[in-house]
């Protein structure tokens, strides 16, 4: 008999918490289980892909209606989860956290199996957490789970450190289709032809303040002046509400020439490919996907130090992680560009890290946590 899943999100927009779940439900074996996938906004280019034998519902209505969303901070979670979901089920996952954790922590069946998913860094984004009132109260929400859930290593240390010990937590890496990732990214790229004399970076994200885009062209800024003789670019693959600022600062920069924002594209993997290193400028993470993808596509990756950036690059033996901050970078981002040797060193190891990336076995032991 087919188990009944249950997973709720926030969106099932262009996130690397909704890629991943897409990447697992559709990878799901639909003869063991029946999976339906509620979210809390209603749409988004995750959404449609998702395969015809997955359910996906609103938690509120198809459209947005203003205001809405005050109710999971208002409602307690027993009356949010009678309001909203609709079924019994026989795991329940939270992929995603505070609100999302809010509503399935309510579920009154006592024979479903309960899933925190836990995929941010709660120490660096607390303010993310405005579900709950203060620490107990978050506490007493994530102790009605039956199992919690962190992307990295790092991520559960957060968590853990804002929340104390829980009988029953774990790290669960997030699968990585690297057949995908890698057929994707033999594309063709027509929009626009890298120079193969200047060195050119890659960095995907979404335009917002998390991901560090401002300190990474003020760091460009600084490049620019500190090594004049060095041909180098940067594109940035993503979109989002700081599109404007970054624009903005780019001109008072003089680098629109030296920065460009490609914005979204259905297929990131192929610009990747093309590439000639990786750079994550990000504030904080819990477990960056696009590292991961960046290795899979064997190249050479620098990155903040953040959330489970250790674990991709065990220590610095796979890619470069520099402190959190923008001097780092800098100094990282001009030891890569000037300093051949250490490139192609790395550009050796990187093949070696991806061979590490099993989709199949993390995929596997996704399911055994869910399924107890």
């Amino acid at each position: 008999m087919k188990k009944k899943v249950l997973f709720l999100l926030a969106a099932f927009d262009k996130g690397g918490i909704e890629k991943v779940t897409l990447d697992i439900v559709n990878s799901l074996d639909p003869d063991k289980y029946d999976i339906t996938v509620y979210t809390i906004w209603y749409g988004g280019s995750c959404q449609s892909k998702v395969n015809s034998n997955i359910k996906v519902k609103p938690v509120f209505f198809k459209r947005y209606v203003k205001g809405i969303i005050r109710l999971v901070d208002i409602l307690s979670p027993k009356v949010l989860y009678k309001l909203f979901i609709r079924g019994k089920y026989d795991i329940e996952i939270a992929a995603g956290d505070g609100g999302c954790a809010k509503i399935i922590a309510g579920s009154g069946n006592r024979n479903s199996r309960k899933i925190a998913w836990i995929h941010m860094d709660v120490l660096k984004r607390g303010s993310r957490m405005k579900e709950f009132a203060n620490r107990e109260t978050a506490r007493a929400v994530y102790e009605k789970f039956d199992k919690i859930l962190c992307v990295s290593r790092a991520c559960m240390n957060s968590f853990t450190e804002k929340f104390g010990e829980f009988d029953d937590i774990d790290v669960a890496y997030n699968p990585m289709p690297k057949n995908e990732i890698t057929e994707k990214a033999g594309e063709e790229v027509n929009d626009i032809v890298f120079d193969k004399e200047t060195f050119n970076f890659i960095s995907v994200g979404r335009l917002v303040e998390q991901k560090g885009f401002d300190r990474l062209i003020r760091v460009i800024s600084r490049l620019k002046k500190d090594i004049p003789e060095t041909k180098f670019k940067v594109y940035v693959v993503g979109e989002g509400p700081e599109r404007e600022n970054l624009e903005n600062m780019m001109k008072e920069y003089d680098l629109t020439e030296d920065i460009i924002l490609l914005g979204f594209k259905e297929n990131p993997y192929k610009y990747i490919k093309m590439a000639d290193a990786y750079v994550m400028s990000s504030r904080d993470e819990a477990f960056p996907l696009c590292i991961g993808e960046a290795l899979i596509l064997h190249k050479v990756a620098i990155a903040t130090d953040c959330n489970g950036i250790d674990e991709w690059f065990m220590g610095n033996k796979y890619g470069l992680m520099t402190e959190n901050n923008e001097d780092a970078l800098f100094e990282g981002m001009k030891k890569l560009l000037l300093d051949k040797e250490l490139y192609e060193n790395y550009g050796e190891k990187v093949a070696e890290r991806e061979k590490l990336i099993d989709f199949d076995i993390t995929l596997k032991e996704f399911e055994e946590h869910i399924n107890g």
